[in-house]
C-alpha cells in the first residue's frame, strides 16, 4: 500500500484546521455535535480521527489518534519502558533477510518497505531506551521534583534502582557480536550498514551511561538513608519540644560541681579583619604602611616559566578502596555478640585485646553512636547495657566506663 504527497499533506491539514476541536476531544474525553462544528466533526470522522461513542451526537478520538497523542506527552514523565530487547532483535534479524531476499530479486520497493522497517524498529529502540534513562536520572537526581517527602523520594529511588537493575538484565540480552553479523553480508548496502553501526554506537554508549547511573543511584540512595535517620531524630525532638515547651536545656558549664564530660568551653573570638587597635599589632602595622611609602617604584611581578611540561600518558595508578579502621572493628564487635548467642560481649575487652590506640572513651563513644545508627531490626536483635556512674544531679546523665552488647 502507497500513499502519495497530497493525501499525507490532506491528512495534516486537517489535524491542523481542527486543533482545537481535537484537544477539546482528548481533555474531555468526548465532543458533541453542534451548528458550529458539524461540517468539521463530520470531516474528522470520515478520515478516521474521530469515531463514534455511546451517544449518536457524542464523538471520541479514534485509539490510533489517542495513543499517538499520549505517546508525545507522556514520553517524559515516566522512566519505566516496556522493552522486549530480544524480541526486537529477533524482528530486525527477519527484517535483514527479508530485506537481503528483495535486494537479490531486485525489487526496489519491497527493499524499501523492509529498509523503513528496521530504520524504525531500531530507532525506537534506541529512543526508548534513551528516555528512559535521561527521565531516571532526572527523578533520582531531583531534590523534590517528584516526591513531596523524604520518605517518597527514598521508595522512589529504590524503586528507581530495582528497574534500573532489571533494564541492566534486559541489555544483557543483547550480544553486539550477533550485531556485527548482520554486517557479514558481503554486498550489504551503505545505507543499511550506516543504520546498524549507528545503532551498535548507541547502545554502547547507552550501557555506559546505565552502568555510572547505578552508581550513582546506590550513593544517592545510601545518604537519603542517612539523611532519613538524622530526620527521624531531629522530628522525634520537635514531637517532644512541642508537648512539653515549658523544657529548656540547663546550662552545667558554670556549675563546679559538673563533670568534666558536661563541660563547655567559652568558645572562639572570630574577627573579620586585622584589628587595628590592638596595640601589640600596631607596632608592626606602622612600620609596614611606613616601608610601603618609601618604595618609589612598584615590586617587578617575579618571572613566569613558561617552559611546556610534556604531558604525562601514563595510566594512573589504581587506588584501592580503604574503609575505616574503627568502623570495621566496630562491625567485628557486633558480629562477635551475634555469634555469642545470648551471653555477654564487653566493648572494653574487644578494645584491650586488640590493641586500639585510642582512648577508651572514644571508644565507648563510638560504640554508642554505630549501635544507634543501627536499623530498628538490628537494635531489637542486638541488646546494649551500659554500665557507669549515675550523675544523678544532671538530669540522669551518666559517665559510661563500660558496655556490653548481648543478642537477644
Amino acid at each position: 500500500m502507497s500513499f502519495d504527497r497530497e493525501q499525507i499533506a490532506g491528512l495534516i491539514r486537517k489535524l491542523a484546521g481542527a486543533d482545537r476541536l481535537l484537544a477539546q476531544t482528548y481533555i474531555d474525553g468526548t465532543v458533541f455535535v453542534g451548528d458550529d462544528n458539524r461540517g468539521s466533526i463530520d470531516s474528522l470522522k470520515k478520515a478516521g480521527i474521530l469515531r463514534t461513542a455511546d451517544v449518536s451526537d457524542e464523538y471520541r478520538l479514534t485509539g490510533d489518534v489517542k495513543r499517538l497523542i499520549d505517546r508525545l506527552l507522556l514520553r517524559n514523565q515516566r522512566y519505566q519502558q516496556a522493552i522486549d530487547l530480544g524480541k526486537m532483535i529477533l524482528t530486525v534479524e527477519e527484517d535483514i533477510e527479508d530485506y537481503r531476499r528483495a535486494i537479490e530479486r531486485n525489487d526496489q520497493d519491497e527493499a524499501r518497505y523492509h529498509l523503513e522497517q528496521i530504520d524504525d524498529t531500531l530507532y525506537e529502540a534506541i529512543e526508548s531506551l534513551e528516555t528512559s534513562l535521561s527521565v531516571m536520572f532526572a527523578a533520582i537526581t531531583s531534590q523534590f521534583g517528584f516526591v513531596s517527602s523524604l520518605n517518597s523520594k527514598i521508595r522512589q529511588n529504590r524503586r528507581a534502582l530495582a528497574y534500573a537493575q532489571r533494564l541492566v538484565q534486559e541489555l544483557n540480552q543483547v550480544d553486539l557480536n550477533d550485531c556485527y553479523d548482520w554486517l557479514s553480508w558481503a554486498a550489504i548496502p551503505p545505507e543499511l550498514s550506516r543504520k546498524i553501526i549507528r545503532f551498535i554506537d548507541q547502545y554502547k554508549s547507552i550501557v555506559e551511561r546505565l552502568t555510572s547511573i547505578v552508581a550513582r543511584m546506590k550513593t544517592l540512595l545510601f545518604t537519603l538513608r542517612l539523611q532519613e535517620q538524622t530526620a527521624n531524630r531531629t522530628r522525634a525532638m520537635a514531637q517532644f519540644l512541642r508537648q512539653h515547651p515549658e523544657w529548656e536545656p540547663l546550662d552545667w558549664s558554670i556549675e563546679a560541681a559538673a563533670p568534666e564530660l558536661l563541660r563547655r568551653g567559652s568558645g572562639l573570638n572570630l574577627s573579620p579583619g586585622i584589628d587595628t587597635a590592638n596595640p601589640v599589632l600596631q607596632a608592626d602595622l606602622v612600620e609596614i604602611v611606613q616601608e610601603l611609602r618609601r618604595q618609589t617604584n612598584p615590586l617587578a611581578p617575579p618571572p613566569r616559566d613558561n617552559a611546556s611540561v610534556p604531558l604525562d600518558t601514563q595510566m594512573p595508578e589504581r587506588i584501592e578502596y580503604h574503609r575505616d579502621l574503627y568502623e570495621s572493628h566496630i562491625e567485628n564487635l557486633f558480629a562477635s555478640a551475634l555469634e555469642r548467642q545470648g551471653r555477654s560481649t564487653s566493648a572494653l575487652q574487644y578494645w584491650q585485646g586488640e590493641g586500639l590506640e585510642i582512648k577508651a572513651e572514644l571508644w565507648l563513644d563510638m560504640v554508642f553512636a554505630q549501635y544507634c545508627c543501627l536499623p530498628q531490626r538490628m537494635r531489637s536483635v542486638v541488646a546494649l547495657e551500659m554500665q557507669g556512674e549515675n550523675l544523678s544531679a544532671f538530669n540522669g546523665n551518666q559517665v559510661i566506663h563500660e558496655i556490653s552488647l548481648r543478642r537477644v
